[in-house]
């Protein structure tokens, strides 16, 4: 019975998350060809963070958030396992989903609702971005130049996002950690240049640790994050050629490449699979 009562809770809130004014104004514009951008312009609350040549997906965020009340959306929590010894938020599934390891509800007003959509968004396309560099360089090794532009990609988009989303709750910068892994080139990939990454990525860290002062779970992930940046900038101690200045460069992702490339899912996990977009119309 009790089993059948959560099913069925779960379900109705599933429903109602679903069909919140701020996700649909989300969905019907998520596949903008300038969609990252007006996400970042929304996040900075500035009309030029990313020089827009469209703004209606930008208008209509704002709109949806001026217009709506609050909303219950999942959100996932950001902690360090023990077991894996690595930082947990979230995993892409092999069809393109994101996955909360430890996912809650909670209740966000209409401005912040858009803002953790947009920055869910963003950090999805980083991630898209390390399972296409991984790809690339799986399926032929001297393809390493190709790869090294992507990664310089992926940077750019992270330092903005960094940027634009200064003094926002901790529910939205969680998405600007990166696991320890993605610093160690492992599985072939390379998910950001070879620079003193330091250098760009303090101030992000920085935020994070002390906003989880109060725990030790997200304190230790946001740490070994800062670990494993400053051993790879000891390595890399040239400087980084893009900036936060840089011009965006949307990733070009082809969801077919990365269904073999991807992590799989994990059994007998506690896990949040919720779409956006294209796919969630189906």
């Amino acid at each position: 019975m009790a089993r059948i009562l959560l099913f069925f809770l779960s379900s109705l809130f599933f429903l109602f998350y679903c069909n919140s004014p701020q996700v649909t104004a989300y969905q019907e514009h998520s596949e903008h060809h300038e969609f990252i951008g007006s996400c970042l312009d929304f996040l900075a609350g500035s009309d030029s963070f990313v020089p827009l040549t469209d703004a209606v997906a930008l208008d209509e965020l704002r709109h949806s958030a001026e217009e709506h009340a609050s909303n219950s959306v999942i959100i996932g929590d950001l902690y360090y396992d023990l077991n894996q010894k690595e930082g947990k938020h979230f995993y892409l599934e092999s069809d393109d989903s994101i996955i909360y390891h430890r996912p809650k509800s909670v209740v966000l007003g209409g401005w912040e609702m858009i803002q953790h959509l947009c920055a869910r968004h963003i950090r999805h396309e980083i991630e898209r971005g390390f399972a296409r560099s991984s790809s690339i360089v799986r399926k032929d090794p001297a393809s390493i130049r190709e790869a090294e532009s992507l990664a310089e990609k992926n940077l750019i988009i992270y330092l903005k996002f960094a940027e634009a989303s200064k003094g926002k709750p901790s529910h939205i910068r969680n998405f600007l950690f990166i696991p320890v892994s993605r610093f160690l080139k492992s599985g072939g990939g390379i998910y950001f240049p070879s620079c003193n990454l330091m250098d760009k990525m303090k101030d992000p860290i920085l935020s994070g640790l002390q906003s989880a002062k109060r725990n030790p779970e997200t304190m230790t992930a946001w740490t070994q994050m800062m670990l494993a940046v400053t051993n790879f900038s000891a390595i890399h101690m040239q400087d980084c050629r893009v900036s936060v200045g840089s011009p965006l460069k949307l990733l070009q992702v082809e969801k077919t490449e990365l269904r073999d490339v991807l992590e799989e899912p994990q059994k007998n996990k506690s896990v949040s699979k919720i779409k956006f977009g294209s796919n969630a119309k189906k």
